[in-house]
C-alpha cells in the first residue's frame, strides 16, 4: 500500500502514516462496516446506491454517520487517486475506540471513519472454483468487515487448487467468495433471492434493474446440482463487474465462451458503464 492516499477521521494522508489504536472495536471486535465503490476513468458507478447501502449497514448496527461527509471524502479520494483511471474507493466506518474491551459499547463513542482509493487491473487468470458449506454468520445482508468465514473457506480452497468458491446452505447457492453468482441455463439468467444470508451487491441490482426486459433475469432458489448443468456460470461485483466461471472442482460444468446471453449481456452492461455514469 506504499504510495497511496487515505483518510482517517477527516485527516488525508498518506496510508503509511495514518496510525490506529489497538483499542479500536475494529480490531478488537471487527465492529465495522464497509463499502467498495468502483470508479471507471475517475467516474463513479453508482454511487448513490453505495451510500444508501451504506446507511443501511450503519442503521443495521445502529452507528449515526455524517453520509455528506462520507460523500465528499469518498470524491475527494478518488479525484487525487482515480482521475481518468479505473479502480475503486474502500470505506470503512468502525463503532469508535473503547477504553477496555468489552463486548457492551460505550454509547459515546465516536465513530472512526477511514478510507483509500486504488487503480485496479482486471485479472486474465482461469477462474476455477470450488463448492464449499456457507459457515459465515446469519446477517450477510450487513456489509461487515467480519469476514472471517469467507476468509477461512477461500485459503482452504486456494490450498487445494481453486482462486474462488461458490458456497451453499442446505444445497441452495449462497454467494461466491466476494461476489453474487448468476447462472444462465437455456436462455435464463438466474440468481439466488435476496435474503439475509447473502449481500445484495450494486452490480446485481443492476443488472436486475436495467436488464430484465431484455433478458430473463431472475431471482430463484438455485441448488447446487444445477451448477453442472449450466451453460454459464458468472460472479458480479463491484470490483469484478461480470466474470465468467471457468470451471468447477470436481463438477463436470465448463464455461461455454460462445453462449449469446452471456455475450450479448455483458457487452450491454459494459456499454451501459460507460454510459450511464
Amino acid at each position: 500500500m506504499e504510495g497511496l492516499q487515505g483518510v482517517f477521521n477527516g485527516d488525508f494522508l498518506p496510508l503509511e502514516d495514518i496510525k490506529i489504536s489497538p483499542m479500536s472495536r475494529a480490531y478488537t471486535f471487527a465492529d465495522a462496516i464497509y463499502e467498495v465503490v468502483p470508479f471507471i476513468q475517475g467516474r463513479p458507478v453508482a454511487l448513490d446506491l453505495h451510500l444508501k447501502r451504506l446507511l443501511k449497514s450503519c442503521k443495521a448496527i445502529d452507528l449515526d454517520i455524517d453520509i455528506l461527509r462520507v460523500q465528499r471524502e469518498i470524491e475527494k479520494l478518488a479525484q487525487d487517486a482515480l482521475t481518468n483511471n479505473t479502480g475503486y474507493v474502500y470505506y470503512q466506518i468502525t463503532r469508535g475506540q473503547d477504553r477496555v474491551r468489552n463486548h457492551l459499547y460505550a454509547l459515546d463513542l465516536i465513530p472512526e471513519t477511514f478510507g483509500y482509493a486504488t487503480i485496479t487491473k482486471q485479472t486474465t487468470r482461469i477462474q476455477k472454483a470450488k463448492i464449499v458449506q456457507d459457515i459465515r454468520w446469519g446477517r450477510c445482508d450487513i456489509k461487515s468487515t467480519a469476514l472471517l468465514g469467507n476468509i477461512m473457506l477461500m485459503n482452504q480452497a486456494n490450498f487445494e487448487g481453486a482462486n474462488e468458491i461458490i458456497m451453499h446452505r442446505d444445497g441452495l447457492v449462497t454467494e461466491a467468495g466476494s461476489s453474487n453468482v448468476f447462472m444462465i441455463m437455456n436462455r435464463k439468467v438466474i440468481t439466488p433471492p435476496k435474503e439475509s444470508n447473502i449481500l445484495a451487491g450494486i452490480t446485481r441490482e443492476l443488472l436486475l434493474k436495467h436488464f430484465s426486459q431484455d433478458f430473463e433475469l431472475l431471482e430463484e432458489a438455485c441448488h447446487i446440482d444445477a451448477l453442472a448443468e449450466a451453460d454459464v456460470v458468472f460472479l458480479t461485483s463491484s470490483t469484478k463487474g461480470i466474470m465468467a466461471i471457468d470451471q468447477i472442482q470436481d463438477n463436470k460444468y465448463c464455461f461455454n465462451q460462445a453462449n449469446s446471453t452471456f455475450v450479448e449481456l455483458k457487452t450491454a452492461f459494459n456499454n451501459f458503464l460507460n454510459t450511464a455514469f
